[in-house]
């Protein structure tokens, strides 16, 4: 008896958290993700009515009612008329006197949580957690009730016990589990939004402080030009200058917007060598702000890559200011790109504080950071999963106050 109610319970577990977790990680409409986990849902409750303690008069006792709550907290309304219809339809398959139980008990769970749905909305982790496992408990005592009191069989106490204990610990445990990874993906989707902006900040802010030495030279020559005396060449050549100076800052707001805006999600063939110039572009002010050298070792053949630019883009970008933010007197930040065989290795090193080996291992995990406070680690977490879906591989080696070095590795395709 117990075997196979611990087996309804591993079914709740698997179809009711589990399954859920993995389709919120895929990226689906909203109404596709709902339709999926009623369907999980639905498949829980045919487990466990598939495997059920039978008890005399036809009866047969199972945890399905679990999934019946559950679905009525997360799935809503259609969830709730789904699985009503579940509940009976399948049920009906089996026979015997149960068959009007199931009925009566799928009936009144369904008009329960259709009315009540609207208000659960609005409740608290710890609200949901408490009517999910009174609804459980008492989910349960009816059960047992309805059948002793109109059937009036033998539901041994051991039974009624186990199913109680069981349906109320599950129904518990699912909730807090959804109600915990709700929370933790709405904190991680909080906090890739602020490291986005705080790296948005910080380039807007390198960029403007970029921009204004040639907008100060601009200003200077055009006072300048307002003396009437001024020669016709000195004029010219002012007004040369100028335009030189306008045009470098044209670019380098250019240069911030190209990386900043969006592309398209799809895969083409990328010069490793250009996409580097890039990044150089782009991080130079930043490494000027903070003291940084950048010295760039490339090589004269061009060599392609197949992946997406502005997810390669923002893959350099983060490395990039990782190893200047690890550089808080100053340092060189080095960029190479070098050829082994049939892959592209581009080199990123710095000569800051570095890392233990403890720290590497831990490089790419999620909300670890070599920052303290000031870090979450996703950004280092996205750049992996860009290389990796590159078809790529990643190495780092690192030395305690000698600096760090990032070898990326690309697989070379052909123009």
């Amino acid at each position: 008896m117990m075997q196979i109610f611990l087996l309804n319970f591993l079914f709740l577990l698997f179809f009711l958290l589990f399954i859920p977790i993995l389709i919120d990680q895929i990226h689906l409409p909203d109404k596709w993700k709902t339709g999926l986990k009623i369907l999980s849902f639905s498949i829980a409750i045919i487990s466990c009515i598939s495997i059920p303690i039978k008890v005399e008069g036809g009866f047969i006792l199972d945890l399905r009612l679990v999934a019946t709550i559950i679905g009525g907290i997360y799935g809503g309304i259609p969830a709730s008329i789904v699985l009503w219809l579940t509940n009976i339809s399948y049920r009906s398959l089996f026979g015997g006197e149960g068959v009007e139980t199931t009925v009566v008990l799928a009936t009144v769970h369904m008009i329960f949580f259709v009315f009540l749905f609207p208000k659960l909305k609005k409740l608290t982790k710890t609200e949901k957690l408490l009517i999910g496992t009174v609804t459980g408990y008492f989910s349960s005592i009816f059960t047992i009730a309805y059948i002793t009191i109109f059937y009036s069989p033998t539901v041994p106490f051991v039974v009624s016990i186990t199913l109680i204990l069981l349906q109320t610990t599950a129904v518990a445990i699912i909730i807090y589990f959804q109600e915990l990874m709700g929370e933790m993906t709405i904190m991680k989707n909080e906090i890739l939004r602020t490291e986005k902006m705080e790296i948005v900040s910080q380039l807007a802010s390198s960029i403007s402080h970029e921009v204004r030495n040639p907008l100060t030279v601009v200003k200077g020559f055009l006072q300048l030009m307002r003396d009437s005396n001024l020669p016709p060449e000195k004029r010219n050549e002012f007004l040369k200058i100028s335009i030189s100076e306008l045009d470098r800052a044209n670019s380098i707001i250019g240069d911030y917007l190209a990386f900043a805006k969006p592309s398209q999600e799809r895969q083409e063939n990328l010069c490793i060598n250009v996409e580097l110039e890039k990044t150089v572009e782009v991080i130079t002010p930043l490494a000027n702000m903070n003291s940084v050298t950048v010295k760039v070792h490339s090589i004269s053949e061009e060599l392609f890559i197949k992946g997406e630019k502005q997810l390669l883009q923002q893959c350099l970008l983060n490395i990039t200011k990782n190893c200047i933010e690890a550089m808080p007197k100053g340092g060189e930040l080095t960029l190479g790109i070098t050829r082994n065989d049939n892959d592209i290795l581009l080199h990123i090193s710095d000569t800051g504080v570095g890392m233990s080996e403890e720290q590497l291992k831990k490089i790419g995990e999620p909300y670890f950071s070599t920052k303290g406070e000031a870090g979450t680690g996703l950004g280092m977490m996205t750049s992996l999963r860009i290389i990796q879906s590159m078809g790529g591989s990643l190495k780092i080696t690192s030395q305690e106050n000698k600096g760090t070095n990032f070898e990326l590795c690309f697989p070379i395709v052909k123009k």
